[in-house]
């Protein structure tokens, strides 16, 4: 990953998406290195990305900014892999199943943590500290997420419409949310979910996603 240089400032739109670019490439580099997407701040993202401060404010307004930033992209790579999934396992001819759905969706999200990681803490603590513009960007950007992988799982199971599926997906979202973190306790309490007594308490979170998918996509059979 090259470095821009910390001296010049960015003119043209090719240069300033070549900060951006840097900005975003160095942002995902430390979240795969930290446990705690809260450290990563403007200050650490300067520092690593080799720009001053006021540098990254000129692309960015904060980190929560930043890492909205990289959620979304994080989506993108993850409608790729959802829908790689469903073309391997659906029949040609009969098309697929909502059990294919909710076993591809769960196989893709696992395959990506950082999504998991930040999708969880969307609505607590990304969606602070952000402009209304930026807000509305973000929103308008995970609806054709939702838009877009609905009319994806029609096409595998079109018995049921694009609308049921956005429903589906809808819920969905809640239910990714709160299944990441029960699955990743902090220590101690992973230490104590150990105990034999306490089994019924753990989460496995792609097999509890995949479960509460299925659950969520039998409601929607005609």
């Amino acid at each position: 990953m090259s470095n821009p240089s910390p001296f010049l400032r960015a003119r043209s739109p090719e240069q300033k998406e070549e900060r951006r670019r840097h900005l975003l490439d160095t942002a995902k580099a430390l979240l795969l290195e930290i446990p705690d997407v809260h450290a990563l701040g403007i200050n650490e993202l300067a520092r690593q990305a080799q720009m001053t401060k006021s540098n990254v404010y000129r692309y960015f307004e904060s980190g929560e900014a930043v890492l909205l930033e990289v959620l979304v992209e994080e989506y993108g790579l993850w409608i790729a892999e959802l829908n790689a999934g469903l073309a391997q396992g659906q029949d040609v001819k009969q098309g697929g199943t909502i059990e294919h759905i909710a076993r591809t969706f769960a196989a893709a999200t696992v395959a990506r943590p950082l999504l998991c990681r930040l999708t969880s803490i969307l609505p607590s603590i990304l969606e602070h500290n952000i402009t209304e513009e930026r807000m509305v960007e973000l929103k308008q950007a995970l609806l054709a997420v939702r838009q877009q992988t609905a009319n994806d799982f029609h096409r595998c199971v079109p018995s049921i419409p694009a609308s049921g599926f956005e429903k589906f997906i809808h819920q969905a979202l809640p239910l990714l949310i709160g299944l990441w973190p029960l699955s990743h306790s902090a220590d101690i309490a992973a230490r104590v979910l150990e105990r034999p007594d306490l089994a019924a308490l753990r989460y496995d979170f792609q097999r509890d996603l995949e479960e509460g998918l299925l659950m969520l996509l039998r409601g929607l059979r005609p």
